[in-house]
């Protein structure tokens, strides 16, 4: 029901078309029964004697037109619900919290992608499994019409098939859910091999271990079970290919010894059943891609279901006027913040945290390992939201309305922020743009990068640290007020770092930015106006600095 409710919220005529689908081909199925029947009995159908060949090339007409109007509709339902599937993952994610989204992991994220291909095919599988079932109910009517008895007898063999059909299949989901939760694991370490590729060449017990151990391993139980549910379908269709025989061999042998047929309504049987081996078989074949959509759907509903953002979506983009205007301050208000932490396999909690943060000022954000820097710049740019206590942005309290507006007057550059491939920010990045060209120069980029004039966007072979350089480029073309960076300038060399702290922070100071570095440099803390140290969750200083001054903290 919840896959024949996907084509329903698709498609309102859904259910009228069905049938009107099913009508013309109870009409057809019945009138081309009746007609080869009564042929081969030597007798025309009545009320139209003498038009046998002329009723026979009309069906075939109204079934090719109608075939061809009802496939033509869902190949275009087809693609639309996949679109509609494919697009609602993303749309989701992309208004989910961050937080449910490191709880997810991108691997459920991909295999959420691969269920909506899987899906994509239902609604052309369904209408032809849908025409099959009606071919077999006419034709299972027809033999009750022409022998009661009879049909009872095929209809209780029939049914004993689907019996055991269904007891197999039970068995046959359950492998494919494992293997579906196999596909999750295998994701996530082709994830670990390719991102941590050069850490793998590093390591032979590391290299040995992720191939042997975990893909090879996951990729051999697959495949066993893989063969195992393609043996039992196959069984099973063996098992539906070979009734037929011994429906025919019950027809010809049996049903005239105990209910005296005659060789008449015995032919009517064979036809009948002949008639309805490709229907039979049509729905046989489909029963694996069912199973298969139906995990599809399950897996997809598990998805939506840790992705809950449905207010969120309601919410879109929020008040933005709300966070409008010069930007001014923030403050944290007893803010605290916990999660597990599964590789420490303990709960890191943020203390209340009462911060205030003014425009113009440069803040280095300072601690240890697991201090609370990192959860502190998610809460700060928005991407967590406290589990008690308030953010204010000038004054005004962020709420779930105002948060899309606040994350976006932030901009910031994370240790594991990346380039991406596309303009999306839609800037301009063209070599006539002479604030970009000026920051070029500045960045020591100019003569490396090139630029892609049909793409809008920039193109070259960076090292991290000048990925660093040309992403801060692109902070400054979106002109924001406050910039957090984090750890911005470890991998910059020596010379670059030196330039960065005691150059480009001030001249964005000057530029009226307000600028959050998190940083382990302890050489260059005067250069900043404010240091905070963080430590077990805990501020344990804010101090502020006399940038004119010579001062060195023992942290």
């Amino acid at each position: 029901m919840r896959l024949i409710s996907l084509l329903q919220k698709k498609s309102k005529l859904f259910y009228i078309l069905l049938l009107l689908l099913g009508l013309i081909n109870s009409i057809w199925s019945m009138g081309l029964l009746l007609l080869i029947n009564n042929r081969i009995a030597g007798t025309s159908l009545p009320f139209v004697q003498g038009y046998d060949w002329q009723i026979y090339v009309v069906l075939i007409l109204v079934s090719f037109f109608t075939a061809r109007a009802f496939q033509s509709y869902t190949i275009r339902l087809t693609y639309e619900l996949g679109n509609d599937l494919g697009l609602s993952v993303f749309e989701k994610l992309r208004f989910a919290d961050y937080e449910e989204y490191i709880k997810l992991g991108e691997e459920k994220v991909r295999t959420a992608t691969a269920d909506v291909t899987t899906l994509q095919r239902f609604p052309n599988v369904f209408i032809e499994t849908f025409n099959a079932i009606v071919m077999v109910t006419i034709g299972l009517g027809y033999l009750f019409y022409t022998n009661f008895f009879g049909a009872l007898l095929i209809l209780g063999v029939l049914s004993t098939l689907a019996v055991v059909y269904y007891i197999r299949n039970l068995s046959i989901s359950r492998d494919l859910n494992t293997v579906r939760d196999l596909a999750n694991v295998y994701q996530q370490n082709v994830n670990d091999f390719l991102r941590g590729f050069k850490d793998v060449k590093m390591s032979i017990t590391r290299s040995n271990n992720i191939f042997i151990r975990y893909i090879s391993q996951n990729r051999h139980r697959v495949k066993e079970l893989t063969i195992k549910t393609l043996i039992k379908f196959m069984g099973n269709e063996l098992m539906g290919n070979y009734l037929w025989y011994l429906l025919i061999g019950i027809i010809i042998f049996l049903l005239p010894v105990i209910l005296h047929m005659t060789n008449v309504v015995n032919n009517q049987f064979v036809v009948t059943l002949l008639y309805l081996m490709g229907p039979v078989g049509i729905v046989v074949a489909r029963i694996s891609e069912f199973t298969q959509m139906q995990i599809a759907v399950d897996r997809l509903e598990q998805f939506h279901d840790k992705i809950n953002a449905s207010k969120a979506i309601a919410i879109g983009h929020g008040d933005l006027a709300a966070t409008g205007g010069k930007f001014e301050s923030i403050r944290f208000k007893e803010v605290t913040f916990e999660y597990y932490d599964e590789r420490r396999a303990e709960t890191f909690r943020l203390k209340p945290l009462t911060l205030d943060i003014k425009k113009g000022e440069s803040i280095f954000i300072t601690g240890g390992n697991g201090s609370g820097k990192s959860t502190f710049v998610n809460l700060l740019t928005g991407l967590y939201v406290p589990h008690t206590g308030t953010i204010a942005l000038n004054g005004q309290v962020i709420t779930e309305s105002t948060y899309p507006g606040y994350r976006n007057r932030i901009a910031a550059i994370f240790t594991d922020s990346i380039l991406f491939n596309e303009n999306y920010d839609g800037l301009d990045l063209a070599p006539d743009n002479e604030r970009l060209m000026f920051w070029l120069r500045k960045m020591e980029l100019e003569n490396i990068v090139t630029f892609d004039n049909e793409k809008k966007s920039i193109k070259a072979d960076l090292s991290k640290g000048q990925q660093k350089r040309l992403a801060l480029i692109y902070i400054m073309l979106e002109d924001k007020d406050v910039i957090v960076l984090d750890e911005w300038a470890a991998e910059q060399d020596p010379v670059f770092r030196a330039y960065f702290y005691k150059k480009i922070i001030p001249e964005l100071k000057q530029m009226g930015k307000t600028v959050i570095v998190v940083t382990h440099d302890d050489t260059y803390f005067h250069c900043g106006e404010r240091l905070i140290k963080f430590d077990y969750g805990n501020i344990v200083s804010d101090t502020s600095i006399n940038a004119a001054s010579d001062l060195h903290y023992a942290l």
